[in-house]
Formats: structure tokens, C-alpha cells, sequence
């Protein structure tokens, strides 16, 4: 007996495989191991991915910024002359999981960027570098000129 296509039936058959598929995403994306590499931006760039599944670790996802200021994963690619691009993806994400492994990415990024945000972070070594030299200008500036015709280590007896 076929099912109608516009029954309830049909929709609860439709909703029920929409949620297996969901399920067996969040089981693949709980399986992976994902680490994130946040960078300072360039361009439409914010950091990297690299993924490890089964023991099988993939590297260079790029963690992206669209026109509208949303981020996701752009896939691993090597340069090809013969695409539009220049380049072509070598790895790629089914597209049952693409919506889950893109949120679970983002939201990798997001938490390390909270995290180094909320961390105490060392001073830089320029900043360093500048206020040890406004220290020594400042000592330099406190100490008392050299009198004219002072002695060197010559003319000391």
C-alpha cells in the first residue's frame, strides 16, 4: 500500500527520517575530535581546523567570514589551474553533517576565542620593549648632568 505524498502519514515518515539523519549527524560530529587554531584576520580569514576521526587526523579547514558576518568551514583545497576558482576542495563533508560539523567548528572557534579573551595574557614584547625604554629615559632624565672637565679613568691618580 503506497503512502499518500500530501497524508500526515507522509509527513510523520518525512519528519521521522529528518531526525534519524539529525541523530546520526550529532553521533558523527560526538565521534570527532576537533581542534582550532584562531588567527588575527586577514581578510575574510579567522583561523583554521584540523579534524581527527577514527585515528584519521585532517588539517587545513579555514574558519571563514561570509558578506553577511557569518562564519563557516571551508574545505581543505590545493590550487588547479583548470577550476574557477584556482583551487579544489581534497576533503570533503557529506551534506547530511555540513550544518552540524559547520556549527560544531564555529562554536569550537568561538569558545577559544572567549577563552583567550577572558585569559591572562603576558605583556607583548614591543609593549615590553617601550615602557622599559620610558623607564630608562626617565632614570636617564633624573640623574645629574656630567661636570664639564670630570676626570676619566686616565687622569686619575
Amino acid at each position: 500500500m503506497a503512502i499518500d505524498p500530501n497524508s500526515n502519514a507522509a509527513l510523520e515518515v518525512s519528519d521521522q527520517a529528518e531526525y534519524i539523519r539529525k541523530q546520526a549527524a550529532a553521533e558523527a560530529i560526538a565521534k570527532m575530535d576537533i581542534t582550532v587554531r584562531p588567527i588575527e584576520p586577514q581578510g575574510n580569514l579567522y583561523g583554521f581546523a584540523s579534524v581527527t576521526v577514527a585515528g584519521i587526523k585532517i588539517d587545513d579547514f579555514k574558519i571563514v567570514e561570509n558578506k553577511d558576518g557569518e562564519k563557516f568551514v571551508g574545505m581543505p583545497s590545493k590550487p588547479d589551474k583548470k577550476s574557477e576558482t584556482g583551487y579544489r576542495n581534497t576533503v570533503f563533508v557529506d551534506k547530511d553533517i555540513k550544518e552540524e560539523f559547520t556549527a560544531a567548528v564555529v562554536g569550537k572557534y568561538n569558545a577559544a576565542i572567549q577563552a583567550h579573551n577572558r585569559a591572562d595574557k603576558p605583556e607583548r614584547i614591543a609593549d615590553q620593549a617601550a615602557k622599559a625604554q620610558k623607564e630608562a629615559d626617565k632614570h636617564n632624565a633624573d640623574r645629574p648632568p656630567k661636570e664639564k672637565g670630570a676626570k676619566t679613568r686616565g687622569d686619575r691618580e
